[in-house]
């Protein structure tokens, strides 16, 4: 007799197994890619850039050491059975080590990596020639890795796979500018994702209200014509290193992160990408009304000008402050030893070849007078 009870049973079991599945699937994918994110990370000196990698990665920054040229980190998460790796760049001195970026930068990454400056908001007089050295090298850098990724492969089918992956990380640079007609024509999008961090926030609040103002106004061009999501960062504001945190998320894990538009200089600024316009943003400061600063045909300079008459630039050594190569955390008895041996060696072979090549000169200005036989 069969038990109409026991296969109701079973039947219910199965139905539960099904639905567990099903929410299983629905929750990490049946076969979701890991993804793999570079995140290149440079800007002014000492504003912050370490700390925030720290606290985005949940790590004590109170041992924190200054970043000697190009540093790498990562960080990862796990995504059901599937685990998604951050590689984080960190370029430190400032402007000086710039040319290490083609490093990250390169074929391989480029479809993979975005960029993010951080520039001190306590020293405004440098934020711009901070911001566009770096990105007038990048975009060089950026070219030549796309160009390079286009001629090394080799199937047809895999070039236009990857034109469209580029095409697709552009999208959020481009799509979404409600700028006008005119307005676009100014607006050059970087190639990858790129983000302008403001930090040192904490010390910023304290300006007068028209610096604020206008530092705010010289970052909201500088963001917008480069198609960059504007943000703020702070290590002394719980607030905003939240905010930096969740960005960063979201930039190599693809989690949801807050999209809040700020343009008041009494709070920190927060501008997504493609959410500003230069009919927002307005003239530039001290600018003539009476011309439309739309009709100018090169806008950056225009920008530049009024940038110097509130910010002059000041005279800085852009020299390295102290020599890593003297730093006892990097000390190597035995390669010291060899590079003294050979250090040595080589001045020795220096004054031979220095002797050799005199008395062979002597030898010759002999030869070359004329011997009396007689």
């Amino acid at each position: 007799m069969v038990d109409i009870w026991s296969l109701a049973r079973e039947e219910r079991l199965q139905e539960s197994k099904k639905r567990a599945e099903s929410s299983h699937n629905a929750l990490i994918g049946d076969d979701l890619p890991a993804r793999d994110a570079h995140l290149i990370i440079c800007g002014s000196k000492n504003c912050g850039k370490s700390s925030m990698v720290m606290n985005f990665l949940n790590r004590n920054d109170e041992d924190c050491r200054p970043t000697i040229a190009l540093e790498y980190t990562y960080g990862r998460r796990n995504r059901g059975k599937v685990k998604d790796v951050a590689h984080i760049w960190e370029l430190g001195g400032g402007t000086v080590f710039s040319n290490l970026l083609g490093v990250p930068l390169s074929a391989d990454n480029v479809l993979k990596c975005s960029l993010m400056i951080v520039i001190d908001l306590t020293t405004p007089s440098e934020m711009w020639d901070t911001f566009y050295t770096f990105i007038d090298g990048c975009r060089i850098t950026v070219e030549n890795a796309q160009q390079e990724l286009l001629k090394t492969s080799q199937q047809e089918s895999l070039v236009k796979k990857r034109e469209i992956k580029l095409k697709d990380e552009q999208a959020c640079l481009s799509v979404k500018f409600r700028a006008s007609l005119a307005d676009s024509e100014y607006v050059d999008s970087f190639a990858i994702p790129l983000i302008l961090i403001a930090s040192k926030y904490d010390q910023f609040q304290n300006f007068e209200p028209e610096i604020r103002k206008n530092v705010y106004k010289f970052l909201r061009f500088m963001a917008h014509t480069n198609g960059a999501t504007l943000a703020t960062f702070s290590t002394k504001m719980e607030n905003l290193a939240i905010r930096s945190r969740a960005l960063i998320s979201n930039i190599v894990f693809g989690t949801t992160a807050q999209k809040m538009i700020c343009t008041d200089h009494n709070k920190p600024i927060s501008v997504p990408c493609g959410s500003d316009c230069l009919a927002d943003i307005g003239a530039p400061p001290r600018f003539n009304a009476s011309s439309s600063f739309t009709e100018m045909r090169n806008i950056r300079d225009l920008w530049h000008r009024a940038f110097l008459e509130h910010f002059p630039s000041k005279n800085t050594d852009s020299k390295v402050e102290s020599d890593p190569l003297e730093d006892d955390r990097f000390r190597e008895p035995e390669i010291d030893e060899m590079i003294f041996q050979r250090t040595q060696e080589l001045e020795q072979y220096q004054r031979y070849k220095r002797d050799r090549t005199a008395l062979e000169s002597q030898t010759q200005s002999e030869d070359k007078q004329p011997k009396n036989y007689f």
